[in-house]
């Protein structure tokens, strides 16, 4: 399993303000994006690809998302 980090993505959430980071655990970057892109709001392009990607044992597929709160 790998972790993937995506750090300025450009739509990550129905919030006002657009960008913001997603943080996906799953076996390849396609099924990161995949996972991703099902939560409400997120669209990860095909040309947007992870700032960090790390092993780790275990666990299951899990999808973070941490919308830029801009000003707000």
């Amino acid at each position: 399993m790998d972790v993937y980090v995506f750090h300025r993505v450009d739509c990550c959430s129905d919030n006002y303000h657009t960008e913001g980071r997603v943080v996906v655990f799953a076996a390849t970057e396609e099924r990161a994006k995949h996972l991703a892109n099902l939560e409400p709001g997120c669209q990860i392009g095909p040309d947007e690809h992870p700032d960090d990607v790390r092993t780790v044992d275990g666990g299951d597929e899990a999808v973070y998302i941490m919308p830029d709160a801009g000003c707000c």
